[in-house]
């Protein structure tokens, strides 16, 4: 355990997906609006002559059309929230394995919030959040080369100062009652995200995947379930699969849902 903790600091300070490193100034566009930061990204890496480097962040106040998983939308008023996307190449990670990066990215999110929040979780897959409702959510666009995942755009949403929100979800300001400053926020995020990506590429998923569990909500928990066709049943998780489907028990039986397959009743 102590030579693996030496290494793991060794990396931190030498390796090319350090904090420092990953997240660099010079490496930032800053918009005041556009589509979607993702969108934005994707076209700089198609129009590029030269590669962009990881870590390579483009970041707006306002999405005319900012994306979510499978199609939904992330609506944020202009200025109040932070919302950006950010290059990696998970080459070690191979396409079957992508729901990983997905979890680290949350468990990144989660970890950093947890200086100003109590009771940060993950619902599965990736949406974060804090006293019941939604704080954050994730978006990650791969791109895969033969038997690799060659680069992702993560996309991330973090409802920081808006007070306007839907009864589901929740914003810093509206919990701590006091305006946040959205640099402090983003750099904090910036720390957490390259260590959780680190750590997923050096540790490996089992390790990501035991702190994971930590902020799984509902994680051993008996919980109501909806399925598409209208039914509710009652199970308790039981944990994710290596593919990302969410794995149960109930009166049914073991089973395993992928997204949109089962949804969390309230």
């Amino acid at each position: 355990m102590y030579f693996l903790w030496k290494l793991v600091q060794y990396y931190r300070m030498n390796s090319n997906i350090s904090t420092k490193a990953l997240f660099r100034k010079e490496n930032q566009l800053h918009l005041s609006e556009c589509q979607s930061t993702n969108d934005v990204l994707l076209q700089m890496l198609r129009d590029s002559d030269s590669m962009l480097p990881e870590g390579y962040l483009v970041r707006a106040d306002y999405q005319t059309a900012g994306r979510g998983q499978k199609g939904n939308t992330w609506d944020s008023e202009r200025g109040e929230n932070l919302l950006f996307s950010f290059l990696v190449r998970p080459h070690f990670l191979a396409p079957r394995h992508s729901f990983w990066l997905s979890a680290a990215m949350a468990l990144g999110i989660a970890r950093a919030l947890e200086i100003w929040l109590e009771d940060v979780k993950v619902k599965w897959p990736n949406d974060v959040m804090a006293g019941g409702k939604k704080i954050a959510g994730i978006l990650i666009e791969n791109t895969i080369t033969g038997q690799m995942m060659d680069q992702s755009v993560v996309g991330i949403g973090l409802n920081v100062n808006q007070l306007d929100l839907t009864e589901q979800a929740t914003s810093l300001r509206k919990i701590l009652n006091q305006e946040m400053d959205p640099e402090t926020v983003l750099n904090r995020l910036q720390e957490e995200l390259a260590s959780a990506y680190f750590q997923l590429q050096i540790a490996g998923w089992e390790k990501v995947k035991t702190l994971y569990y930590r902020y799984l909500f509902k994680m051993g928990q008996p919980a109501d379930f909806l399925l598409p066709d209208g039914l509710k049943f009652t199970g308790l998780i039981k944990g994710v699969s290596e593919d990302g489907r969410l794995k149960m028990v109930s009166a049914r039986g073991e089973e395993s849902f992928g997204f949109k397959e089962v949804f969390f009743c309230y």
